[in-house]
């Protein structure tokens, strides 16, 4: 399915990203109002796999997406 235009790139969240500052997937919805949980979610695991983000997972639901010094 095509990005629709209100869907922000996986660069429109990285630069809502602070340097070593933890963000939630909720927290980044909580900026992209018109964005799902399931969009960032793929925001997130894209800027991950392309190494310019980090993840760690603290529990089975609770996983912190940064940007590493």
């Amino acid at each position: 399915m095509p990005r629709q235009p209100e869907e922000p790139t996986p660069e429109q969240v990285l630069a809502e990203m602070s340097v070593c500052e933890p963000y939630t997937v909720g927290e980044l919805v909580d900026i992209f109002d018109d964005a799902s949980r399931w969009t960032i979610q793929r925001r997130l695991e894209t800027l991950e796999d392309n190494g310019e983000i980090s993840k760690k997972k603290h529990a089975e639901n609770r996983v912190t997406f940064w940007i590493p010094a």
